[in-house]
């Protein structure tokens, strides 16, 4: 079992505020991590934060692992690789995929550097190098990188389009990009931003509003871009109703649900289904 000892966050929810509000215009997700700690994550044996892959289980840490192999599956990562992974987290599935596929270096990169420290604690691996850094202004040469990944982060680049731009000009000829995201839902060509609702939230989340848009457009940038054999396709029936389900049973828990800060508990309450609006691709 992980080190839970890290507080929910080294601001409180008023102190996120507060640090938002004069930020307008510049994206800030990493104050919105730095609130949510170690403590916030769904499980107490892992530090993972993506929604899971339930088609095979019912255990979360098992979910999110199975999210973290479909992720490598999609990106063909082998022994040898070298591999960016944009917004890492807390490090678990980094350490997952050199454990499990042996690349020869995973560069994983984040902004938010708490959970940079936590993973070079409790993720180390030789082959991981830990950077606090930009997905939108990758450090490293042209054509470098066999394999670029992101799970779960790339709705909150700054922009997304400027990161897919980035994993283009960092892979190698036939090198490959695989990513696990968050979109508005989009039916018969129109696509549901969710409203105000909708707006209020992404604010909160830091997603910027030029990452507004649905599958169809998110095809046409990684056409535009350049990548050959571009696939974008929904997983959501297996991610969302077991998230959810998992979720609300953690904070009908009257002991477990004590770890979770107090919004986070009483979001998951009464929201019913935050991904409502939502496609997860």
């Amino acid at each position: 079992i992980r080190d839970r000892s890290s507080p929910s966050g080294s601001i409180s929810a008023l102190g996120l505020i507060g640090r938002l509000l004069p930020s307008r215009g510049r994206n800030r997700a990493d104050l919105c991590y730095e609130f949510m700690g170690t403590r916030n994550c769904p499980a107490t044996d892992c530090t993972y934060l993506n929604l899971g892959y339930w088609r095979d289980t019912d255990d979360y840490r098992s979910a999110a692992e199975a999210m973290v192999d479909l992720l490598g599956d999609a990106a063909g990562i082998t022994a040898g690789d070298v591999v960016v992974d944009a917004g890492c987290g807390f490090g678990d599935q980094d350490l997952r995929l050199a454990q499990t596929r042996n690349p020869a270096r995973v560069n994983a990169i984040n902004v938010t550097e708490s959970q940079l420290a936590h993973a070079r604690i409790h993720c180390a691996d030789p082959r991981i190098a830990y950077i606090n850094g930009s997905a939108t202004a990758l450090p490293f040469e042209n054509a470098s990188i066999d394999k670029v990944i992101s799970l779960e982060a790339a709705f909150h680049f700054d922009t997304r389009e400027a990161f897919l731009q980035e994993a283009f000009r960092v892979l190698r000829p036939g090198g490959r990009l695989a990513v696990i995201d968050l979109v508005p839902e989009e039916k018969g060509g129109k696509v549901n931003t969710g409203g105000l609702r909708g707006a209020l939230e992404r604010w909160a989340s830091q997603i910027p509003a030029a990452n507004v848009y649905g599958v169809t457009r998110y095809r046409q940038i990684l056409a535009e871009i350049g990548f050959a054999d571009g696939h974008v396709e929904s997983i959501a029936e297996d991610v969302v109703p077991g998230y959810l389900r998992f979720m609300h049973k953690l904070v009908a828990d009257p002991v477990e649900a004590q770890r979770l800060h107090p919004m986070i508990r009483q979001a998951m309450r009464h929201s019913g289904n935050p991904f409502a609006t939502s496609d997860y691709i």
